[in-house]
């Protein structure tokens, strides 16, 4: 790095991207407009990808990553998750460091073997749980008391995109608040369950669970790409009160007891009846508290970035490693099973004819 704390092109970090779909093309866009790294190019095997990427975003590209071999010090790997273990473990034998996106690979086994690869070959494996850099939860964490946390219900919905439907909605979207959730509830997890059902393809578009931690904490999750309107919103229950999150808005609720109400010596429950009607009107002034805030307006996938670089110039540890990754595989593979065991034996979505809508005569 030079006097003036610019660090000189010739030695910035090369980075490729492999997968020129729509998430490739923002981490592209992005990594093109930081200072920290040299976007080499973006790989992607479809002709139309890579012609709407260069129109898009004036990068170069390649159809195959392996033309790059020695070109790059480190790849982001946006490309469907069939792929990831592939790419992930050439580019890894020969010493790249990786980003992957989310879900690391299909199977538990594909992620544990590049975790094992990249520590054999001194290799940073940051995986791509990019709500972990989500400003509204950088400004929840504080909040809430890890050890007692008792229960979190989190909702991550939406409409059909028509991607990543490679893999169900549990590995698409359900698998960032596992992440998060095993990443503040460090308990074993004793049980879980789980239903789901598919409408639109073989693979499940609504699923909901429920985990059981050992320490006693329990989680309810739900996702669904079959939403009329998008949800991305988690509730903590701790000791001292409830953190409310939601990652779309980037907002944060806090909500607890007034100090005598907290330990007991106020109880609403005790007031003869009218006063206690009237509880109501008052219950946030003068039983709970209640506050809002508003993260800060960075990106969350450019915070990412930032941590990656900083790890591929120093080796330096990062947020979501191999084996965080791994855990939320576990899990999400857990929940699919349950999925699969209780999956109806067609949709339970009904069809609108059940509602009265008939054929003309």
């Amino acid at each position: 790095m030079s006097s003036d704390g610019v660090t000189p092109r010739s030695v910035l970090p090369r980075i490729g991207v492999i997968g020129g779909g729509h998430l490739g093309r923002i981490h592209a866009k992005l990594l093109s407009a930081n200072s920290e790294c040299e976007l080499v190019g973006v790989a992607d095997p479809s002709f139309d990808s890579r012609k709407l990427v260069q129109s898009q975003l004036s990068a170069a590209t390649v159809e195959d990553y392996r033309n790059w071999d020695s070109m790059v010090d480190g790849v982001v790997v946006a490309a469907p998750t069939f792929l990831h273990y592939e790419i992930g473990a050439w580019c890894l034998k020969r010493g790249l460091h990786v980003l992957m996106e989310k879900p690391m690979a299909s199977t538990l086994s594909e992620a544990v073997q590049l975790t094992h690869l990249a520590k054999a070959n001194g290799c940073t494996l940051q995986v791509g749980h990019v709500e972990r850099f989500n400003p509204a939860w950088q400004l929840a964490a504080p909040y809430f008391d890890r050890d007692t946390i008792r229960y979190i219900e989190v909702a991550r919905e939406g409409t059909y995109s028509g991607r990543s439907t490679d893999i169900g909605i549990v590995m698409d979207l359900m698998i960032h608040d596992i992440d998060l959730i095993l990443s503040v509830v460090q308990s074993p997890i004793d049980s879980i369950s789980a239903y789901g059902w598919s409408a639109l393809g073989e693979h499940e578009d609504f699923a909901a669970a429920s985990l059981r931690f050992r320490n006693g904490s329990s989680a309810s999750l739900r996702a669904s790409r079959l939403s009329p309107l998008p949800k991305r919103q988690m509730q903590i229950y701790s000791d001292g009160g409830l953190t409310e999150v939601d990652f779309a808005s980037g907002t944060v609720s806090r909500t607890c007891a007034h100090e005598d109400v907290a330990d007991g010596s106020r109880q609403a429950d005790r007031l003869p009846p009218e006063q206690r009607a009237k509880v109501k009107d008052d219950l946030y002034s003068k039983w709970l508290h209640r506050s809002n805030e508003r993260g800060d307006s960075s990106n969350a996938i450019e915070c990412e970035h930032r941590e990656f670089l900083h790890a591929v110039r120093t080796g330096s540890g990062v947020t979501v490693s191999g084996d965080d990754g791994c855990r939320a595989i576990e899990i999400a593979s857990r929940i699919l099973d349950q999925v699969a065991s209780n999956r109806p034996s067609r949709s339970i979505i009904p069809s609108a004819d059940r509602f009265g809508k008939t054929k003309a005569a």
